[in-house]
């Protein structure tokens, strides 16, 4: 049965922590001893104690925390080797070396196995964002031919293009506009690209600093589908041009009957950008989105972006220019906003994208949808950071955690009366208990990788197109077959302090984040903040499991509200879901 919520008394989990610490002390077969938490729990000699580190080691084990982690550059993978002796008895003192390929970095708590015959490392991905797999190998550094290795996928770089035109003359000039961003949408600068054009000719260059690369190419002199293929960051894309002589027809028309437009958006990011000069090239990216029964994609939706009239006279201009855009399989049509050098009022801009299920001329607009953004001339930068104090919430049922944002201009002075927007994203969760280790508790993880289940994140349980149920581990609420996403999205709050919005004299506005007790440490979280700002550095992150007082740990007798999952107890298999660009893995069963 799926656990939810469940409440345990502490006298059952002390007596499970007993039982496990009890267990874990019973030798048996050749495995060896493990304790609840996979650490040794015999000696040597059979014994309570560490292993003796002059016993030699005969073997290296190691694991890894994550087999794949997004390339924001925030997240992280524990390596931990074990080394084990011929009796499979773990080794205290031994000499290892643990080292990665790949650009990546690693840091270790030492060079010689702990008590438990353990020695841990923090691999991050260093400073390149591609996709890639990256090797991790633990070394006897005493006998070089003891070895252990293991990989994981560094996932999240998203190459898009979009061509200029979609339809093009015999021997035409056209365009494929080029972006590279990494899982947070943030642009990678400075990254190789291989385009191969229809003829086979490859021409490489770098992405420039909105992640953006721009294709010319010359169409063949013959009418058909001239493939396009590019690389970069690890990702590969096949964008289709359709070469017609004029007259001779056009992308079919979408079958508005059988595929009507349901939901139709328009986005800007960021959606606050400083004014261009000579020396800039600063941009908002602009993604329109169409969807239909089920929220399925909609392709070849014709879109073309302009400025609703430009009621303030900003001015500025598109990357597409006023040619017809088409929505792409994800029923995704972009462009990219740059300013002129006029600042325009809050939300002064109006980004307005016309659309059609058939091709339609400049100056109609069938049907539209519209946002807002602000273009400013001042650049400033954003923060967000916090302390190491966990606050308890007014019911007494929750935890509250307090962050602090802070604005300041190009030349750090605090930046005051600038509106921020928060917003917090749940990305996974874990199942497992706390148990007694010592005299305290100790958390036993059954399965750390449970991605978010609602992967386009609009909070409705969905099945897809290509028949993928968001539901994978069939959970259901109160109402008995009603589908459950995990983590839910009210299991986090955040407001502002007092109410209170923009920044006061010093640049600074303070979020707290509210939470059951019981979700404590269960919950991987992002919170991002934006801000009515200019510059590259209008967005930053915060990303967090749920944190939990160190006090609910330190009392033995005392089992914290949070001493077993609300997610489930047992370890569970996992699927892998690739949506946007991003491998998802998330657990299927409900146990």
């Amino acid at each position: 049965m799926f656990l939810h919520r469940i409440i345990a008394s502490p006298a059952r989990w002390l007596a499970l922590g007993a039982l496990a610490l009890t267990l874990s002390a019973c030798g048996g077969g050749g495995g060896g001893c493990v304790d609840a938490f996979g650490g040794n729990a015999c000696s040597s000699n059979g014994g309570g104690g560490p292993a003796d580190p002059t016993v030699a080691i005969d073997r290296l084990s190691l694991t890894l925390s994550k087999t794949s982690i997004n390339n924001s550059g925030s997240d992280s993978v524990v390596a931990t080797a074990t080394a084990v002796n011929e009796n499979n008895q773990t080794v205290a003192g031994a000499d290892v070396l643990l080292s990665v390929d790949n650009e990546a970095e690693v840091v270790v708590d030492g060079t010689q196995t702990n008590a438990s015959g353990q020695l841990t490392g923090t691999v991050r991905i260093g400073e390149n964002r591609s996709n890639r797999t990256i090797k991790v190998t633990a070394k006897s550094i005493s006998d070089g031919s003891i070895v252990a290795e293991k990989t994981f996928q560094v996932v999240g770089a998203d190459l898009t293009g979009t061509p200029v035109p979609a339809v093009i003359a015999p021997s035409g000039a056209g365009e494929v506009k080029y972006r590279l961003v990494d899982s947070t949408s943030n642009p990678m600068v400075n990254v190789a690209i291989v385009v191969a054009g229809a003829d086979g000719v490859e021409t490489a260059g770098v992405t420039g600093s909105n992640g953006e690369f721009n294709y010319a190419y010359t169409a063949p002199g013959a009418a058909g589908n001239a493939v396009i293929r590019a690389t970069a960051g690890g990702d590969a894309l096949e964008t289709t041009v359709l070469v017609q002589a004029a007259g001779g027809g056009s992308i079919p028309p979408v079958n508005a009957g059988a595929t009507p437009v349901l939901s139709a958006s328009v986005s800007a990011n960021p959606s606050v950008v400083a004014v261009n000069t000579g020396t800039t090239s600063n941009q908002s990216q602009i993604r329109s989105l169409f969807l239909t029964n089920a929220n399925a994609p909609v392709q070849n939706i014709r879109v073309r972006f302009d400025l609703a009239g430009d009621a303030n006279s900003v001015g500025g201009t598109f990357s597409t220019g006023a040619s017809i855009v088409y929505s792409n399989s994800n029923g995704i049509a972009t462009t990219a906003y740059a300013p002129g050098t006029r600042s325009s009022p809050t939300d002064g801009v109006t980004i307005r994208a016309c659309w059609d299920y058939a091709d339609f001329a400049v100056g109609a607009c069938p049907h539209e949808v519209k946002t807002t953004l602000t273009v400013v001339a001042d650049p400033v930068s954003i923060t967000i950071g916090t302390d190491n104090l966990i606050g308890t919430g007014t019911s007494g049922l929750t935890y509250t955690k307090r962050y602090v944002v802070q604005v300041v201009d190009s030349s750090g002075v605090a930046k005051a009366d600038v509106q921020i927007s928060p917003s917090v994203d749940l990305l996974r969760y874990q199942k497992g208990f706390y148990t007694v280790s010592g005299d305290k508790w100790a958390k036993v993880i059954m399965a750390s990788q449970c991605d978010n289940e609602d992967l386009n994140r609009n909070n409705v349980a969905e099945t897809y197109a290509d028949g993928w149920i968001e539901d994978v581990n069939g959970s259901y609420n109160l109402t008995p077959g009603r589908p459950a996403l995990e983590p839910r999205k009210a299991d986090v709050a955040i407001s502002f302090e007092g109410g209170v919005s923009r920044t006061n004299a010093i640049g600074q506005v303070v979020l707290t984040v509210e939470y059951p007790q019981d979700l404590g440490t269960w919950v991987e979280f992002n919170l991002l903040v934006a801000a009515g700002v200019s510059g590259t550095e209008g967005r930053a992150n915060y990303q967090s499991f749920l944190p939990v007082p160190a006090a609910a740990l330190s009392n033995k007798d005392v089992a914290p509200p949070f001493v077993v999952s609300p997610y489930g107890v047992e370890a569970s298999p996992t699927a892998t879901k690739a949506y946007n660009g991003v491998t998802y893995t998330l657990c299927t069963n409900p146990n």
